[in-house]
This record gives C-alpha cells, sequence and structure tokens, in this order.
C-alpha cells in the first residue's frame, strides 16, 4: 500500500511539472514568423501613421497652416493629408502648387495595408496624378526623372532601406502615374519599419526644389532652360541648399556641385564639417568654393581623390548627373549633379 501511495504521488508530481514545463515552453518559445504577424499588425501602423503626420506638420513652417483645408497659396508649406478612417496607413505629403487638394495631384505618398503587411514590405512614392492634365504629365515625367535620377541611384547604395526604382516609362494615360517608388523592407518591429519609412519619406522631401523647378518648367513649356539648368548651378543655389529644414545639402568639390546630403549622416564631422568645405578658408584656391580631394591639404585622401575624378571624367562624358561611391569606408555616396557657375 505504501509503495502505491508513493507511486502515486510520485506520478502526481511529474503530471505537474510536466504541465509547468509545456506551459512554459507554449508561451516562450513561440514561433517566430508568429511573433512577427503579432507585432506587424495594421492597426498598430494605423496609429504610427498618425504619430508620422503629426511630425510633419510639427516640421513644416510653425507660422503657417500645414492641413488639407490650408488656402496659402505660399510654396513654403508642406501639405499633410491622410485618408481616414479606413486606410489610417496612408497618406501623403505635397506642396500647395502640386495640386494634391483632392489627393491625385503631384505628391509623396506612403503607405502599409493589407498587401505591404502580407509581403513585409512598405511603399514610398512620387506620383504625378490625374490633377494634372495628360500634356503636362507627358511633359513632367520625363524632366523630372532625369532631374533626379543621379540622386536615386545614390539612395539605392544603402540597400537595407531598399532600392529605388525609376518608374517614368509607365503609361502616362493611366490615372495614377508613378515618377519612382522603393519597397521598403520592414524591420524587426513596426517602430523600426516606421523609422525606414520616414526616412525614404525625408528623402524625397529634399527633391522639393527640383519638383518645383521642373512644373514651373512645364507651365512654360521651357524645357531648353530645364536641361541646362541641371548642368550649370550657382553658388546661391548651393548656398541655399544648406541640409536644415529638410533641404537637401549640396557643396562644391573641384568645381563641381555635388549633393551630399546622405553622406552628411555618415561622416564623422556631419553637417557642419561638410558645409566649412564651401568657405575660402578652408578650399585648396583660397576662395570660396575652393575646396578640392585631389590638391591642397585634402588630398592625403588618394583614394578618395581618385574615385571622385572618375565621377568628373564621367560626368563630362555623359552630360549627366553621376553618383560616386566612395563604399562603405569611405563614407558612402555623393551625386554630382552639375558645374558650378562662377
Amino acid at each position: 500500500a505504501i509503495y502505491h501511495s508513493s507511486t502515486s504521488s510520485l506520478l502526481r508530481v511529474l503530471t505537474i511539472v510536466t504541465i509547468i514545463i509545456m506551459c512554459i515552453l507554449t508561451t516562450k518559445v513561440l514561433p517566430k514568423t508568429q511573433q512577427q504577424q503579432q507585432q506587424h499588425q495594421q492597426a498598430h501602423y494605423d496609429d504610427l501613421f498618425h504619430l508620422l503626420a503629426a511630425r510633419l506638420r510639427s516640421s513644416s513652417s510653425p507660422s503657417s497652416p500645414t492641413t488639407s483645408s490650408s488656402s496659402s497659396p505660399d510654396t513654403g508649406i508642406w501639405e499633410v493629408r491622410q485618408e481616414t478612417p479606413h486606410q489610417g496607413a496612408y497618406l501623403h505629403v505635397s506642396r500647395f502648387n502640386w495640386r494634391d487638394f483632392n489627393m491625385n495631384g503631384i505628391h509623396l505618398e506612403t503607405y502599409v495595408l493589407d498587401k505591404q503587411i502580407k509581403s513585409k514590405e512598405a511603399v514610398v512614392a512620387l506620383h504625378c496624378e490625374s490633377e494634372w492634365p495628360l500634356e503636362f504629365r507627358r511633359k513632367f515625367v520625363p524632366q523630372i526623372t532625369e532631374r533626379i535620377r543621379g540622386r536615386l541611384e545614390g539612395w539605392s547604395c544603402y540597400r537595407e532601406y531598399g532600392v529605388w526604382k525609376l518608374m517614368g516609362n509607365d503609361d502616362v494615360s493611366n490615372r495614377m502615374m508613378s515618377v519612382c517608388e522603393v519597397g521598403v523592407p520592414f524591420g524587426a518591429s513596426p517602430d523600426e519599419t516606421m523609422e525606414r519609412i520616414e526616412r525614404q519619406l525625408r528623402r524625397l522631401m529634399t527633391l522639393r526644389a527640383d519638383i518645383d523647378d521642373v512644373i514651373d518648367n512645364c507651365l512654360h513649356n521651357d524645357t531648353e532652360q530645364e536641361n541646362s539648368s541641371t548642368l550649370v548651378l550657382t553658388k546661391e543655389q548651393v548656398r541655399k541648399n544648406d541640409g536644415l529644414e529638410d533641404r537637401p545639402l549640396w557643396t562644391v568639390i573641384d568645381g563641381y556641385v555635388v549633393d551630399c546630403t546622405e553622406f552628411a549622416k555618415f561622416h564623422p564631422g556631419g553637417l557642419r564639417k561638410i558645409l566649412a568645405t564651401d568657405e575660402k578658408e578652408t578650399g585648396w584656391t583660397g576662395e570660396e568654393f575652393g575646396f578640392s580631394l585631389t590638391r591642397g591639404s585634402n588630398a592625403h585622401f588618394p583614394k578618395t581623390g581618385r574615385v571622385f575624378q572618375e565621377g568628373m571624367r564621367k560626368f563630362d562624358k555623359r552630360q549627366s548627373q553621376v553618383v560616386v561611391n566612395f563604399g562603405k569606408d569611405g563614407g558612402g555616396a555623393i551625386t554630382i549633379l552639375g558645374k558650378l557657375l562662377l
């Protein structure tokens, strides 16, 4: 009797221990894919997109309205719109003169909906839609495509955030015209994914001056002026693009105007150091915008100088924007936009 009693007690203890172990395994060793499915939910992205919209509005001019009800013609305003409540994780960023009042003009667009959650890839894009007539779109899309091609190639060097694609060869008779877009790979969490989305969206926001210029050129049918402006740039244009308030960062190297917006994020000296290259005390010539990678005090990076010289030769041969990739050890990529008008 004592033996049977002891055996029964031992079995009960083993049963209880087994149940506890199974509970621990069930809660702790959840399949990774199931964990990810629980994290990447539509409601979570809806909330995060509302927060993103609020950040974008707050980064605009504080004295100017930034909602869809804005009636100001000031093109310095960023307008942020969402289709709510059914598509919370969907927003447009535009400017007054882009005519996106009904969300069908020129705009920067990003969204995470059911298809994106299943594919684990968000969308960030530049669109020109049916608010603009077909004749205008046939001018605008090829011109803006050529204007921004080099910078998109430069951004694609940072592949962890997705590779940019130019979509300008699509049929412009469609209601929607996509100029370019990128599929942004999901991060380990929705917060990390939103950080990647915002990075790509703010990259597009640095193109605002280019988009404004091309709109103006198309409306005035001044194609020749637009083409020439991409090759010869003024000192005033360089000064305006100072990397502040979502503007791109331009500087001058060996007489060539370069876009180093992304490069500055990885440069040890950051924005302040790169901006100093345009000062007369820094350059090889002793004059403003006289910085050189191949002559003077900064020629001690021979590999960097050789890579940039090759980029200059390509630019002179093609007469179009060129991406110069220094590699990860060299800080990433810059884009030669044109020559400085002396």
